[in-house]
């Protein structure tokens, strides 16, 4: 009996105390948090928030945002890729959770318009993201000035004045350049000049390596720079900019920023001038002058809704001599825009775009120094283009979803130089990519779908694979298809030269150039304030548009037309180490480069083999702040490749080697100090090229340059 007894009461005792349990414990509260990351405040989607005691789970969404239920006082762990665990006590049914990064996690970063902000660790490509900071160290008032700083991307200047960056051994059309998302004025009558693009109010600039189409669409074969703006700040903040030096050196800036309850806004003004072209290897009456205007307004209506309305023009004129008698004068005028809406619908995020763009390209000629109004070698091109976006973004458990399709309308007039003075073409497109992580793994597969009335259609997959290891290593692999659609020139263009005896005809029977791209990657950072990453690449492009030579016509000049003939690789090995030790931050990076015509057997024209940089920069207690930037790069030796002079061109250069001269190694010693004077005042100098070289084939604009500035900046009271 007394056995008996004591089965009943242990039988009984554990449903007893599960009721006691249940009498005692508090009622279930809705937390709702949001996950960000603690060093940007950069929001992190696809969390895994798991409560300790309820053991009730979710993940944030495309926002970072979050809601679950769990009982006061519960313990939420929560964990993302590329961040360490946290642990957090709930307290209250709203907070706010920020994750410490790994050491092998970059910063944000835009994919593209159609979806949302991501960083290092939601990709699994190579990106390289420059921000105010490097912008500062190398007073940086022109795109091309800063990224030429990095190895592996080569400045590529072009007669008579325009200059493009090299990615992977890809340059001018092949490498897409974006602000905000959106594509830069003059691509489409193939005026590309990433020296016309100003850092006025550029908050970082994203250097997307390897073709990426799926994110960008047509002309990411070689890779995609995108230049992203300042957003409005939260305080009233005056500021403003002046610097000289020498060859002819000047520049001002300024800019106001401010956010009143829901509504902020950000003006931004510069202009600037020198008396060297990066294109032309000529010191004479040689000018370059810009002017530009950002502005970004934004307007939150509520929690779910913000619009966004972003504005810029600008205008430039560039000029260089011809002869002894007479000089070139470009003039570029510009305008662009965009109005955005985000919303919160369907358990994601779904964003509206319109944008709109205007250009117009002018070119004359005068014995003076300002050219002469309605001469009679007045050259007037003008470019249209709209684009129309929606694109969704939500979280499915492990799964980050973004869909989208595109419009775009694009216009050229060019009077003389295109068939019919003018032409039109409508793409159509559309995409989807899949983020799937689960625990340290993350993979990314996509596509997009592009039609157009002018060249066809083109379909772009891409695969990529990224796992975590450990905390301080991180791999990373991906495999993209991408593609550029002839321009309007290469379609429709005629250019007849009497002078030098030729015409240049159009060929409406291209297809797009498309490239195969492979990459393999690591970073690893045993420490904090070290991290090491190498990655290899590989690139080969087939349907490369050249043109070639038809024979010669009824009047005896020779005909060209575009055609689908040529093939490239490009291959190579990136490596870059960064350190910082107390005040002082040690940069390092060396990029070998393989870049070949298949066609030919030649390597492609001004593309070195080896690139460097070496960076020491140094923050010193002196007065308010005394900051020192020292960099030494280096660019290779590269061949110069053209056709030999009057020999046409029949498909390989048949009459020569092809190499026409080879263009010197460069290495450039630049040094700047920067000190703060006051609270509000900050005086800077500097010199780039302090050894003065001057190596062939390098133009003057290159040479030794001496600067001195002053940046003045007031920011209201909180």
């Amino acid at each position: 009996m007394i056995v008996r007894g004591l089965a009943a009461v242990l039988c009984v005792l554990p449903f007893t105390a599960v009721r006691a349990q249940e009498r005692v414990a508090p009622p279930l509260i809705v937390v709702n948090g949001t996950v960000l990351g603690r060093a940007d405040s950069g929001r992190v989607l696809a969390a895994d928030i798991r409560a300790a005691r309820s053991h009730s789970r979710t993940r944030s969404n495309d926002v970072g945002h979050f809601a679950l239920a769990v009982w006061p006082g519960d313990t939420l762990v929560v964990r993302a890729l590329g961040f360490r665990e946290q642990r957090v006590v709930v307290l209250r049914d709203s907070m706010r959770i920020q994750l410490d990064a790994l050491p092998t996690v970059l910063p944000v970063f835009t994919t593209t318009v159609g979806q949302r902000v991501i960083r290092a660790s939601e990709s699994t490509r190579s990106v390289t993201v420059l921000d105010k900071r490097d912008i500062a160290a190398v007073a940086a008032v022109s795109v091309n000035q800063l990224l030429r700083q990095v190895p592996g991307l080569q400045e590529i200047p072009s007669a008579p004045s325009k200059t493009s960056i090299s990615v992977r051994g890809f340059d001018d059309a092949r490498v897409l350049v974006l602000i905000d998302g959106e594509p830069v004025a003059g691509s489409l009558i193939e005026s590309r000049d990433i020296g016309r693009l100003s850092t006025i109010a550029t908050e970082r600039i994203e250097v997307t390596k390897g073709p990426s189409s799926v994110e960008f669409g047509s002309d990411a074969l070689g890779g995609v720079i995108n230049i992203v703006q300042s957003a409005p700040t939260r305080r009233l903040t005056l500021d403003a900019l002046a610097r000289t030096g020498a060859l002819g050196r000047s520049e001002g800036t300024v800019g106001a920023s401010q956010t009143v309850g829901s509504f902020g806004y950000r003006v931004n003004g510069g202009w600037r001038q020198s008396d060297r072209v990066t294109g032309y290897d000529a010191v004479g009456s040689t000018l370059n002058r810009v002017y530009d205007v950002r502005t970004d307004l934004r307007f939150a209506v509520n929690r779910r809704l913000t619009l966004r309305v972003d504005g810029q023009a600008s205008q430039e004129r560039q000029r260089f001599p011809l002869d002894a008698q007479f000089n070139g004068f470009i003039d570029n005028k510009g305008a662009q825009g965009f109005l955005e809406a985000q919303a919160a619908v369907l358990g994601g995020g779904l964003r509206a775009r319109v944008f709109e763009q205007r250009f117009v390209y002018q070119y004359r000629q005068s014995r003076g120094l300002l050219p002469i109004r309605g001469s009679a070698d007045s050259v007037e091109q003008q470019e249209h283009q709209s684009r129309y976006l929606l694109a969704f973004t939500r979280v499915f458990g492990a799964h980050a979803m973004d869909i989208g399709v595109q419009r775009s309308v694009r216009t050229l007039i060019a009077p003389r130089k295109v068939d019919g003075d003018s032409a039109r073409d409508e793409v159509n497109e559309v995409y989807a990519r899949d983020a799937w992580s689960t625990g340290p793994l993350l993979l990314t597969i996509g596509a997009r779908h592009s039609a157009s009335q002018l060249w066809g259609s083109a379909t772009n997959p891409s695969v990529g694979i990224a796992l975590q290891s450990t905390s301080s290593l991180r791999l990373r692999g991906n495999v993209a298809r991408g593609f550029r659609a002839p321009g309007f020139k290469e379609l429709r263009y005629t250019f007849f030269n009497p002078a030098a005896g030729y015409t240049l005809v159009g060929n409406p029977a291209l297809t797009p150039e498309s490239s195969w791209s492979s990459s393999l990657g690591i970073t690893w950072a045993p420490v904090s304030t070290l991290s090491i990453d190498v990655e290899g690449y590989r690139n080969n492009v087939s349907d490369l548009i050249d043109w070639r030579y038809r024979g010669n016509n009824a009047a005896g000049f020779q005909v060209y037309t575009n055609v689908n003939v040529a093939r490239a690789r490009t291959q190579g090995v990136e490596s870059n180490v960064h350190a910082t030790f107390g005040a002082t931050e040690f940069a390092a990076g060396y990029d070998f480069l393989r870049a070949r015509d298949l066609g030919t057997g030649l390597p492609l024209s001004r593309r070195a083999t080896h690139t460097a940089r070496v960076r020491l920069s140094r923050e010193w207690a002196v007065r308010r702040g005394l900051s020192s930037d020292v960099s030494a790069r280096y660019t290779g030796a590269a061949s110069l490749v053209g056709i030999p002079s009057g020999a046409p061109i029949t498909g390989a250069f048949s009459t020569g080697s092809g190499i026409i001269g080879r263009q010197g190694a460069f290495l450039s010693i630049d040094t700047q100090f920067r000190c703060a004077v006051t609270r509000r005042a900050e005086l800077s100098a500097g010199v780039n090229n302090v050894l003065g070289q001057h190596p062939a084939l390098w133009t003057p604009a290159y040479a030794r340059q001496w600067y001195a500035g002053v940046r003045l900046q007031w920011v209201g009271a909180p």
